[in-house]
């Protein structure tokens, strides 16, 4: 359908008809010219001519001259079930239930929904589940909506255990000598023996019968209540396996390289993860996300059996920033547009989005210091403001400038906090000294070691820290933190601990 041009191609209705080879007997016999006040109906509803999408079945009635009159249109939308493999700034990466790969760009005008809810694109995250409903037409691919799973499964345990062998009869895996991946340690479960766990329908990778080793599994909640194994890899033999707690500096091809290990690490596609409690592809780590990885030597390096990262996300907490359009006094406000930071760098989004005002939580930092969220109202239209938020409730606002040039390090130094006679805080520190610094150049995409420095923190800085945000006052010396800085004075206006 050429809504610009005016016309409306056909195909046969067996599907022949669309391969290039016969475009051009078919552009004679089968293309039809629309004006401006053709009838179009779709599914039963009155619609523009521009809805009518490449396979829809129609039914043309043509006037004297032969241009169309009237067109009644049926969809034939399939929903596509994956789980998001990765995620662009406009399109997604699904692994469908039969474990295959599918690229769909996502366009603005695509309902989004989740809960029931409308839902914006930026909001999705890698390893959610979703529902989408497709209409395919050789290469055209039309996008009716996309629902998030309501009710999210989270992985419920990483374990690893000596194997024993496989139950083809039953579909269980049988292990001894269980540990589970805590907070970045193996720990003893509270099971003894030989243990049993029966692998999910959706994963299809298979052990052989018999064999020796280490396996090592996720396992997640199905829908009869009991714990099935989601992703499952094998080691022949029993390695010496270390725990590294790191930032994450970048990916090539299967190597991953990390902010203090000079040594590379490398993965393939058995190397299970998981971020925020889902099962992801490791590309939706992020640069300087903060990592846990249980590897083992190989050759000059290593390889990663397990990798954990728990994000902002974890926390439930997203960070954005954007202009104000409207406010509604102890209620709401809606920013016209807005930049979501997703790592260290910010994701922008041409869309509204509108954030709710809880008196009892949200908190407001200006250049003054603390302010009162009864007193921000219709003067703050027009100004650009962060909003960290847990989904669409307001945590924080702060008037601080624009911040987009990250740092990271651990704090060796605090000036500026004062503590009242029986050691409390009574004034928050100004500056901190960073050590382990490295510094990402935004134009090179790089990240690149830096000497000792320090960074002034105003008062409507943001600071991020175990899940509370908050100000200067819950930094620690000795904490690994992100830092966002002013572009221009260096000061650090978004600071998130590790």
């Amino acid at each position: 359908n050429n809504f610009s041009l005016g016309y409306i191609t056909l195909y046969f209705e067996d599907g022949t008809g669309a391969e290039f080879n016969v475009a051009e007997s078919l552009a004679t016999l089968r293309t039809y010219t629309y004006g401006f006040n053709v009838t179009v109906i779709r599914d039963g509803y009155y619609v523009g001519i521009q809805s009518i999408q490449p396979g829809d079945k129609v039914f043309i009635n043509l006037d004297n001259d032969g241009y169309i009159e009237k067109i009644s249109a049926k969809s034939f939308y399939k929903p596509v079930i994956g789980t998001v493999h990765y995620k662009g700034l406009n399109w997604l990466t699904l692994k469908k239930e039969d474990g295959t790969f599918a690229y769909y760009s996502i366009s603005d005008t695509v309902p989004i929904y989740r809960n029931g809810k409308p839902e914006n694109f930026s909001n999705i995250l890698a390893g959610e589940k979703v529902k989408l409903l497709v209409q395919t037409d050789g290469g055209n691919i039309d996008i009716a909506g996309i629902e998030i799973e309501k009710t999210p499964s989270y992985i419920t345990g990483i374990y690893r255990g000596v194997f024993e062998t496989f139950d083809t009869s039953r579909d269980m895996l049988i292990v001894s000598n269980l540990q589970e991946f805590i907070n970045g340690n193996w720990k003893n479960t509270s099971f003894i023996g030989i243990k049993s766990i029966k692998f999910s329908e959706d994963f299809k990778k298979r052990p052989a019968k018999r064999g020796t080793g280490i396996s090592y599994f996720a396992t997640q909640v199905a829908a009869d209540g009991t714990e099935k194994i989601v992703a499952a890899s094998y080691r022949s033999s029993s390695p010496f396996e270390m725990i590294i707690r790191d930032s994450l500096l970048s990916i090539t091809g299967s190597n991953l390289y990390l902010q203090n290990l000079s040594e590379n690490i490398l993965f393939n596609e058995d190397t299970i993860v998981v971020k925020d409690g889902r099962l992801v592809d490791i590309s939706a780590i992020n640069t300087l996300d903060a990592v846990k990885i249980s590897m083992e030597r190989y050759n000059n390096g290593f390889f990663a059996n397990i990798i954990t990262c728990d994000s902002l996300n974890n926390l439930g907490l997203s960070i954005y920033r954007g202009r104000i359009s409207d406010v509604e006094p102890e209620k709401s406000i809606t920013v016209e547009s807005f930049a979501r930071l997703n790592g260290v760098t910010w994701e922008f989004t041409n869309t509204p989005k509108t954030f709710n005002i809880d008196l009892t939580v949200t908190r407001l930092f200006t250049e003054d210091g603390i302010g009162s969220m009864r007193d921000f109202s219709e003067n703050y239209k027009g100004q650009t403001v962060y909003i960290v938020s847990d989904g669409t409730s307001i945590e924080l606002i702060s008037t601080a400038p624009y911040a987009n040039s990250p740092v990271s390090g651990r704090i060796s130094n605090m000036t500026g906090e004062l503590y009242d006679s029986i050691g409390n805080l009574v004034s928050n520190p100004d500056s901190i000294e960073l050590t382990n610094v490295l510094i990402y150049d935004t134009d090179e995409n790089l990240w690149s070691g830096h000497d000792d420095i320090e960074i002034d923190i105003p008062v409507n800085a943001i600071v991020i820290k175990d899940g509370k945000v908050g100000s200067a006052s819950l930094l620690r010396e000795g904490d690994e933190i992100k830092v966002i800085r002013h572009s221009q004075n260096l000061d650090g206006i978004l600071i998130i601990c590790d």
